[in-house]
């Protein structure tokens, strides 16, 4: 039992992600807000209609495959929009004759709230609902994630979920993969209704085309040649169709990932949970709420002291000519921050440029700053 809390903790001390460290913006806090997640009622517990009292020799053996069951052990959620956030139940049954008590239950990531299990004993024979909802990635691209179920004497099963984060437009693959010396290579878009479309920029890396034009699949070419400094961890392509213009794929590189400010945001104790925002076209003059979130480096399994204030958002900034952007909202839930801003672009005839940019925005906490990309369209 010890070893499978052990194992459990260490599974969600996991941490990825990324941010630039830069030094801390003088502006007035913001409070801190808790937030109360919806799934927080009392969990129904079906019994089975009087069940015979087990004897020792019934109860299943910790050898034997785990006593219980999760229906369905997987759901797969399919394509979903970015930024989708998706909700299922699994069942989970005691099919023995002795009663199961479920000393835990924990998502593997801050991207799925699930009802309260901790504590609930399941009578022999009887059944309990667990509701789960998975928030998918701002992102093109596959996202998973477990909730891992601790039994009492018996250790841990889990309840899966997985969804592809789609757009109409998608990139095969879906990430740049420039690993172990890899410094050029290509990456397809196509679009799923085959209509047209036309690339109308990039940013990340150099990305080429060899037949430019209006068609439903383009092959781009992609190199780090030139690239000056560490690589950045995104390829950003902007394309004319309304409801794709930007698609975001991944760079993998022995610099990028969970080594990308690696230091700083160790330091701090916070990154970003997904380094990167999407804002997609904007008007000029229009101003956008954006979501983003950050992510303890240091949870409670880790022992490590814990920074004060690395919670405590104090600001957030850009410098771009032609952008601003300022803290609107953050709220507090557990081990991560929900940062909400407002970014802006500059009106017609101002100074912001045409076409695609990518915004460094600096969030600051009492603990220090990182940096996050904010990509938008122009017309």
């Amino acid at each position: 039992m010890r070893m499978s809390l052990i194992i459990l903790y260490s599974l969600l001390s996991i941490a990825c992600g990324r941010a630039e460290s830069t030094p801390a913006a003088s502006v007035a806090p913001v409070a801190v807000q808790p937030s109360s997640p919806a799934a927080a009622q009392p969990v129904p517990v079906q019994a089975a209609p009087q069940p015979v009292a087990p004897s020792p020799a019934q109860r299943p053996s910790p050898q034997q495959a785990h006593p219980l069951v999760v229906d369905p052990p997987m759901v797969n959620f399919g394509a979903v929009p970015p930024g989708a956030r998706k909700s299922t139940t699994f069942t989970l049954r005691n099919p023995t004759g002795a009663p199961l008590k479920i000393v835990d239950a924990k998502p593997s990531c801050k991207c799925t709230d699930i009802t309260p299990l901790k504590g609930v004993t399941i009578p022999a024979g009887g059944s309990v609902e667990l509701q789960a909802t998975l928030a998918v990635p701002r992102t093109p691209g596959k996202k998973d994630a477990k909730v891992m179920i601790v039994v009492e004497q018996y250790g841990m099963t889990v309840a899966q979920m997985e969804a592809t984060a789609t757009l109409p437009i998608m990139a095969t693959p879906e990430y740049v993969e420039a690993l172990k010396g890899v410094s050029s290579g290509s990456f397809t878009l196509a679009a799923g209704d085959g209509t047209p479309f036309s690339v109308v920029g990039s940013w990340g890396l150099p990305v080429t085309e060899a037949e430019p034009g209006a068609k439903p699949s383009h092959t781009m070419g992609w190199t780090t040649a030139g690239v000056q400094g560490p690589l950045p961890q995104w390829v950003v392509v902007a394309t004319d169709r309304a409801d794709a213009p930007l698609v975001a794929l991944r760079i993998r590189h022995e610099s990028t990932g969970t080594l990308f400010d690696k230091d700083a945001r160790e330091a701090r104790q916070w990154f970003f949970a997904d380094p990167l925002v999407v804002a997609g076209r904007m008007a000029p003059g229009a101003t956008q709420r954006l979501e983003l979130d950050l992510e303890s480096t240091n949870p409670a399994a880790r022992r490590i002291p814990v920074r004060e204030g690395w919670n405590a958002v104090t600001g957030a900034t850009c410098a771009t000519p032609g952008f601003t952007c300022s803290l609107a909202q953050a709220k507090l839930d557990g081990d991560f921050v929900r940062v909400t801003i407002d970014f802006t672009v500059a009106p017609a005839g101002g100074s912001a440029p045409s076409g695609l940019s990518v915004v460094p925005v600096t969030i600051t906490t009492a603990t220090g700053s990182g940096v996050i990309p904010v990509a938008v369209l122009v017309p």
